[in-house]
C-alpha cells in the first residue's frame, strides 16, 4: 500500500479524445492496480502493441514497489527501517536516486517536506498500524521520542549507503515514489518509441507529445468540495450544492510535462471536536492547522512535483505561494474561504497558463 499521506485521485485525467480536425490515431489504453492505488497508460500506438506495452509498464511499476514500498517486507526501504541505530544500508542505484532526490527536496523545502516523516504519520494514525482501531492523538512525551529520529539518517554517496542514526529512524518515500513511477514509466515508452503517450499513478500525471486527436492532452485539477472540516479561522461556514462531491476546478493543456496534486480533504480523523490532518508538518511532529485545501504543482519531472505538492501543502496558503514565487516553481493552491475556494497561482502559473483569479 502506498500513499497513504496523499488523498487518492486528487488529481482527475480526462479519458475523452480531445477533438481533433482530422481522423484520431490509434489508442492503447491500458490500466490496473499497482502500489496501493491505479495505473493508467494512455499511448498512440497499435493495437497489436497492447501485452508488449503492457509488459513494459508494468515491469517498471512492479521495479518501484519490490525496492521502495513500505508495506512490502522485503522491500530495500523496509530492510533498511528494521535496522537499528548505528546500523546502515546499502542501495540500489534507483532507490538512491529517489533517495537523494527526496533529501534534496527537504533542503530546499525547509524540512516541509521530509523522507523520514513515517514514524510521525503512523503515530497520528494514518500510517498501517493506525488502521486496526480508532485513532487517538499521541502524548507529547511520545511526539518528542518521535521528533528525534526524523532527518537522523547520514547519506554516503560514495557507496550509496545510508546510516541510521537512531533506532526510530525510518524512511518512507511514498510522497515521491509515485511520481517517479510515473517518470520511469514515461521514459520506458519513450525509449521505446511510444513518443506521444500519458501516464498516470494514483493522480500524478506525465504526459509526452500529442494526444491521439493530434492536439495537447487534457488534464483535470479537482475541485474540493467547498464545505470541509473546520481547518482553522478561515474555513467556510456554509455550503453550496455540490459541496459534498469534489469536481473538476481547472482543465489545463499538456503536451510534455508533469502534473502532481496533494489534497487534505479526504484523508482526516475527528475525536472531540478536533480534526486532524493527514498533512503531518514533520517540523512540528503535528497535523497541519491552516486552510490549504490542494497544492498542485506543475513540472517536467513528476517525481519533483510530487515531492514539492506534499511541501506546499505543509507551508500553507501563504507561506506555500512565497516559497513557489522564490523558487519559479508553477503551483496552483486552493484555499478554503468561507463558503467558496480561492485560486492562489504562483507567477509561473499565471506565466503558463494565465491568471486564473
Amino acid at each position: 500500500m502506498w500513499g497513504r499521506r496523499r488523498n487518492w485521485l486528487v488529481l482527475a485525467v480526462l479519458t475523452g479524445l480531445a477533438i481533433g480536425c482530422g481522423r484520431a490515431s490509434e489508442e492503447v489504453v491500458l490500466q490496473g492496480p499497482t502500489m496501493g492505488t491505479y495505473y493508467r497508460v494512455r499511448a498512440v500506438a497499435d493495437s497489436g502493441d497492447r501485452e508488449a506495452i503492457r509488459a513494459l509498464v508494468e515491469q517498471r511499476l512492479n521495479a518501484v514497489d519490490r525496492a521502495m514500498s513500505t508495506y512490502r517486507e522485503d522491500s530495500e526501504i523496509s530492510r533498511f527501517n528494521r535496522l537499528a541505530g548505528g546500523e546502515s544500508f546499502v542501495f540500489s542505484d534507483e532507490t538512491w536516486t529517489v533517495l537523494e532526490l527526496a533529501w534534496r527536496v527537504r533542503e530546499e523545502t525547509g524540512g516541509a517536506f521530509d523522507p523520514t516523516v513515517g514514524p510521525l504519520v503512523d503515530a497520528w494514525g494514518f500510517g498501517a498500524p493506525g488502521r486496526s482501531g480508532e485513532p487517538t492523538p499521541p502524548l507529547d512525551d511520545q511526539l518528542a521520542d518521535l521528533r528525534r529520529a526524523i532527518g537522523a539518517i547520514e547519506l554516503a554517496s560514495e557507496d550509496q549507503r545510508v546510516l541510521k542514526l537512531e533506532d526510530g529512524a525510518a524512511l518512507d518515500l511514498s510522497a515521491i515514489a509515485k511520481g517517479w513511477a510515473v517518470d520511469s514509466v514515461s521514459e520506458a515508452l519513450l525509449n521505446a518509441a511510444y513518443t506521444n503517450h500519458l501516464v498516470e499513478v494514483g493522480g500524478e500525471v506525465r504526459t509526452a507529445g500529442r494526444s491521439p486527436a493530434g492536439d495537447a492532452w487534457r488534464i483535470a485539477i479537482e475541485r474540493p468540495p467547498v464545505r470541509a472540516p473546520d481547518p482553522g479561522p478561515t474555513a467556510p461556514t456554509a455550503a453550496t450544492e455540490d459541496a459534498t462531491q469534489p469536481g473538476l476546478q481547472k482543465v489545463l493543456p499538456f503536451t510534455d510535462g508533469s502534473l502532481a496534486t496533494s489534497g487534505d480533504y479526504r484523508n482526516y480523523w475527528e475525536r472531540d471536536g478536533q480534526r486532524y490532518s493527514h498533512t503531518i508538518d514533520p517540523r512540528t511532529g503535528r497535523p497541519v492547522v491552516h486552510a490549504l485545501a490542494s497544492a498542485s504543482v506543475i513540472h517536467e519531472s513528476c517525481a519533483i512535483a510530487d515531492a514539492y505538492a506534499t511541501a506546499l501543502m505543509v507551508l500553507g496558503p501563504e507561506n506555500g505561494l512565497s516559497w513557489a514565487d522564490d523558487n519559479d516553481i508553477a503551483a496552483l493552491l486552493l484555499v478554503y474561504r468561507k463558503d467558496s475556494l480561492e485560486e492562489l497561482p504562483s507567477a509561473a502559473f499565471r506565466e503558463s497558463f494565465g491568471d486564473t483569479r
